[in-house]
């Protein structure tokens, strides 16, 4: 018993110790700092100069927030003060930012054979949640996991889910209207919470089939616990090391209770999937009872692919609303581009044309969530990969395993490539006669990545994306309504309204 707490005294000592240090004298970040350069040297292949590098900040380095949540602006600060090339650190590992055409295709040539970061470089609660999702393994494990899960997802089975979609479109809109509502012909979008509930659902139903009421209900109330885990993930701090795992932290005891409840969850709605087949409710299998029997037959592990279904229905959703509310707040700040939009869609899309028109990637509708896409990436910075041959980059010979992000704002929108107005919001930059070719903006344009490890959804993800903003401007006249200026905004917060009114001859 004495030495028990005599060993608890000495824990609580030395972790109480390292935050003085930490939060009083930053002592752990200078020290660390001048360890890492030293550890992993980068230099000018002629000057001889080290490569510019951020300073670690412990225990996260720049990590997620610096990239994901205040990456906009980073992307200008970081750029101005350590050049077109630079080092920064998501724990403990340097990532390689990497922000011209020339060096990203340096980089990416051979992205076919890249490893993706363990985890994202984000530490033990990443790794838990989802270091071994789809998103996040490489090689074998990879390959065997894409061929378990990517067949719904196909462009061919889009096609299939363009009724089911539209559908769900049509009631969220109309819930949305009845709602915010006093009157028939006004009221006011909020991006920032309304949209993120449409695709969510919508993407569950493809993926276990239509949802019973429970089913639905049990889905939603897991939610909170699996953004509270995700945040805490994102902020980074103690839950990076695994040894946090010991230690009565509430970010570990919710971990543990969201991968409880989404497992079970699961099972419950593959159960149904079953049940609705064998009694021919269900005119097709849904994907979830190939990917359970993927894990009865050895194909891949259950972790895996609880893992992977959360990476598809919470995390890569996650950042797609963003690209959806943006897209609707560019339409309502451009009345030209929606008038030209609500004309197009009048003149080709009906019900016999809905999947030609939601599937093109040549009409407006596509040219707009480009554009879109284009000035507002959904993450500023890309995954973590590493390269598995030394290569140079730029003016630096950099090793085998070297790790690389791209900054896609820079790529995106501050490149040459996009002309004097690379900050206008036009989608006819990509029709005919534009930068629609593939060689023009191969290296020069990031949204759903490079090479065969493209996101596994862009096609279910544009399709409902499409849909909604179909079933919103054919409808309603789009108009902002912001307390703030929503250009200079990185995240859509609760400030940014639309205010949406209903368009003259379309009055029920």
């Amino acid at each position: 018993m004495l030495l028990s707490i005599i060993l608890v005294n000495i824990v609580a000592a030395i972790v109480a110790a390292t935050l003085f240090l930490v939060r009083r004298y930053d002592l752990l970040s200078r020290v660390f700092t001048t360890l890492l350069k030293l550890w992993y040297p980068i230099y000018d292949a002629d000057t001889g100069l080290p490569m510019p590098t951020l300073p670690f900040i412990f225990p996260n380095g720049q990590g997620n927030v610096a990239k994901f949540l205040h990456g906009h602006e980073n992307s200008i600060k970081w750029g101005n003060e350590y050049g077109h090339i630079y080092r920064i650190w998501s724990g403990f590992h340097g990532e390689i930012v990497v922000t011209r055409p020339e060096d990203v295709e340096a980089v990416f040539r051979d992205s076919h054979i890249h490893l993706k970061a363990n985890a994202n470089d984000s530490g033990y609660l990443m790794h838990q949640l989802l270091g071994s999702c789809l998103g996040l393994v490489s090689g074998a494990e990879w390959k065997n996991l894409r061929r378990a899960t990517e067949p719904p997802f196909l462009r061919n089975a889009a096609t299939s889910y363009v009724g089911a979609v539209e559908e769900h479109s049509k009631e969220h809109i109309a819930s949305l209207a009845a709602l915010k509502s006093d009157t028939s012909t006004s009221w006011k979008l909020e991006p920032h919470g309304d949209l993120r509930i449409y695709p969510f659902l919508a993407l569950a139903d493809i993926l276990y089939g239509r949802l019973t009421p429970d089913l639905k209900e049990r889905l939603l109330a897991i939610v909170p616990g699996r953004d509270s885990v995700f945040r805490a993930m994102v902020q980074g701090g103690w839950t990076r090391f695994p040894i946090s795992r010991f230690f009565p932290f509430k970010d570990i005891r919710d971990l543990r209770t969201f991968k409880r409840d989404w497992g079970h969850w699961n099972d419950l709605a593959h159960a149904e999937a079953i049940r609705k087949r064998d009694t021919g409710e269900a005119k097709d299998d849904a994907p979830v009872i190939h990917m359970y029997a993927r894990v009865a037959d050895g194909s891949m592990d259950r972790e895996a692919l609880l893992q992977t279904l959360d990476e598809m229905l919470f995390a890569n959703l996650d950042v797609s609303i963003g690209g959806l509310a943006w897209a609707l707040v560019f339409l309502a700040a451009y009345p030209r581009v929606q008038d030209r939009l609500v004309q197009e869609i009048r003149a080709d899309l009906t019900p016999e044309t809905s999947g030609t028109y939601l599937l093109s990637q040549s009409n407006y509708l596509h040219h707009v969530l480009l554009e879109s896409a284009r000035l507002r990436p959904v993450v500023a910075f890309s995954v973590s990969q590493s390269a598995p041959t030394a290569r140079r980059v730029s003016n630096f010979l950099l090793p085998a395993g070297t790790k690389f992000i791209v900054d896609a704002d820079q790529l995106n929108v501050r490149d040459p490539l996009w002309g004097p107005d690379n900050t206008t919001f036009r989608p006819e930059r990509w029709a005919d006669g534009g930068v629609k070719r593939a060689k023009d903006i191969r290296y020069c344009y990031w949204r759903f990545g490079f090479g065969p490890r493209v996101c596994l959804g862009k096609y279910v993800v544009d399709l409902m994306m499409k849909a909604l903003i179909v079933e919103l401007v054919r409808g309603w006249e789009l108009r902002i309504e912001s307390e703030k200026e929503w250009a200079n905004m990185e995240v859509l917060d609760s400030s940014m309204k639309i205010a949406c009114t209903r368009r003259v001859g379309d009055e029920k």
